[in-house]
């Protein structure tokens, strides 16, 4: 006889045997036992995990000599074609090749003839969603009122694209992923029944990597049975899969916590001397901080606590203990930041050709220690900010980014003043502020405001040049909102302000703009967003001029469009 793959041979044949379904499995036996049975189903859940099985289970119970039982038999012949596939009153249909609205009008066609044994003519249509909108539409009157005869069963791992008009017409039924103790259980026993040689470890690596599907952990199972001889263990399933060995994630952590990059670039260069795919790696180190911000939140807490949110690792108890041990080496702060980078990394390794630079650069940014740009505190002697500081947190190029549209500077402050207001002399260079240099102030001002080296200005100091000087991020900080209002800002510039009033002046070309911002809703909405950014209540009112100043340009900036005779189209958005 051929070999017959575990998955087929352990196929469940009764709903109490059905893993981890019991929601579903209660409730079709009592809709059965009680002769309550609907024209249509639909089954919806990830791959694996008892759909189709459910299917087939529940045909069985209706078309059974001795039926509808919650029980079939499995021995008479409606049982075992059904099990075989070969039943001419229960038909499997393909949804993604029988998907055209020709194939939906035969089935329409063949409904009405009756079923040539069994009780009911039973149609199971797996991945439902792959028909078309027509195939659907001809589908529905069909639907909604068959022949008594007449049952439909649709299994679909997309229900968010079944048109409403379909879903309306049947039970739906949410399957759920199976949790990983009741996986290891079901593979557990399987081994035993197949005589296999296979840890504990082992089995819930496979648990793990199948993301709550029982059939692929059954197929993970199966391909490791050849090894069963000399005994599966963890090292086995991480092998075939390219997954990374827990040991290999805690010796990685281990480095970052001892703040030693070059010991992290050799662990690393080691794990994929070993055929370990650095997206994975990225992956699996990732997924690893989050297991250590699981831990260190729970041994803040009780006990009792600590047990609870434990269940949230799918892992054994000895490497849970090992995860609690190592996450007193960091803070929950280092952790957190550990997350974003590795998150940022994974993001990097998408837009550009090297795979392995941007991992190789979130364990430098993790690991560094040096200062992370000029900042005012530096300048007045003050430590260094450091990247696993616990009273500080670094800034990555993300952050900045996202952080340095709408900021309002007001304050006229500069990274080289000292405590008195007068510039320090730059010993480095004497030339002036290029754009680079230019973008390493405004990070040095944004990290001074993140730690609070600066603050707020009061309400007196706010004058009529400065909002001018933050005009730029005033109305970006509209465009976050609403930005045809940020454009129309754009075309006038701050003209008075007095008494908290600020007046902004159009040209005469500009009617159309300052008449749209004049109505009520949007005077209320400039208003806001300028009161917040400015720390204090703001009028605004609109007026056309003819005498008012365009909105001028840094030097530096018009020094580039001066060289390259080009002209400014955007204020807010870099890049």
């Amino acid at each position: 006889m051929a070999y017959l793959v575990l998955a087929r041979k352990y196929r469940p044949q009764t709903f109490d045997e059905v893993v981890g379904q019991e929601h579903i499995t209660d409730l079709l036996k009592k809709t059965i036992q009680s002769n309550r049975l609907t024209q249509a189903y639909l089954f919806c859940g990830p791959r694996g995990i008892g759909k189709t099985s459910c299917a087939r289970i529940l045909a069985k119970s209706l078309n059974c000599e001795k039926g509808p039982t919650l029980k079939p038999c499995g021995k008479c012949p409606a049982c075992t074609e059904i099990a075989k596939g070969t039943s001419f009153d229960v038909l499997e249909i393909d949804g993604a090749s029988n998907r055209g609205i020709d194939e939906i009008r035969a089935l329409r066609e063949n409904v009405k003839f009756a079923p040539s044994c069994g009780r009911y003519k039973i149609y199971i249509v797996d991945e439902v969603h792959m028909l078309t909108a027509e195939a659907f539409n001809a589908l529905l009157k069909t639907l909604e009122e068959p022949p008594e005869h007449v049952k439909f069963i649709f299994a679909t791992t997309a229900p968010n694209k079944i048109p409403a008009t379909i879903i309306s017409r049947c039970q739906r039924y949410d399957f759920r992923r199976i949790p990983m103790k009741v996986l290891v259980g079901s593979l557990e026993q399987i081994s035993k029944e197949e005589k296999l040689k296979i840890d504990q470890e082992a089995l819930y690596a496979i648990a793990k990597a199948a993301q709550g599907g029982l059939r692929d952990a059954i197929s993970i199972l199966d391909q490791l049975s050849a090894l069963s001889d000399k005994g599966i263990g963890a090292q086995d399933v991480f092998s075939m899969l390219g997954l990374v060995e827990t040991q290999f994630l805690f010796e990685l952590a281990d480095a970052l916590g001892q703040k030693d990059c070059s010991l992290c670039l050799q662990v690393m260069d080691k794990i994929l001397d070993k055929g370990k795919d650095v997206r994975q790696l990225c992956r699996d180190i990732t997924e690893h901080f989050r297991h250590l911000m699981i831990m260190k939140i729970g041994s803040q807490s009780t006990e009792e606590q600590l047990r609870s949110i434990g269940k949230l690792i799918d892992y054994p108890n000895a490497l849970k203990d090992t995860l609690l041990g190592q996450c007193k080496k960091f803070t929950l702060k280092e952790i957190l930041m550990a997350i974003d980078v590795f998150i940022e990394a994974q993001e990097t390794a998408r837009i550009i050709e090297s795979v392995r630079m941007p991992l190789e650069v979130a364990l430098a940014k993790l690991t560094y220690q040096g200062e992370t740009a000029k900042s005012p505190s530096a300048s007045r002697g003050e430590q260094p900010v450091r990247v696993f500081d616990e009273k500080s947190r670094g800034l990555s190029p993300a952050s900045v980014l996202r952080d340095k549209k709408g900021q309002v500077d007001i304050t006229g402050s500069s990274p080289q003043a000292d405590e008195s207001g007068k510039d320090l002399p730059n010993e480095e260079e004497d030339e002036p502020l290029g754009l680079a240099d230019k973008n390493a102030e405004d990070l040095d001002v944004l990290a001074a405001q993140e730690f609070g080296h600066v603050d707020e200005p009061e309400e007196t100091d706010l004058d009529l040049p400065k909002i001018r000087k933050a005009w730029d991020a005033l109305t970006h900080g509209v465009s976050r909102e609403r930005m045809s209002i940020a454009t129309y800002l754009q075309s006038g510039v701050p003209y008075t302000f007095t008494d908290k009033t600020l007046t902004i002046g159009f040209p005469p070309e500009c009617h159309f703009q300052k008449d749209t911002l004049e109505d009520k809703r949007n005077i209320e909405f400039v208003e806001r967003v300028f009161s917040e950014k400015l720390k204090m209540p703001i009028i605004v009112k609109y007026l056309i001029v003819t005498d008012g100043n365009p909105q001028e340009e840094a030097e530096n900036v018009k020094e580039v469009i001066d060289s390259f005779h080009g002209k400014v189209v955007n204020r807010w958005h870099e890049g």
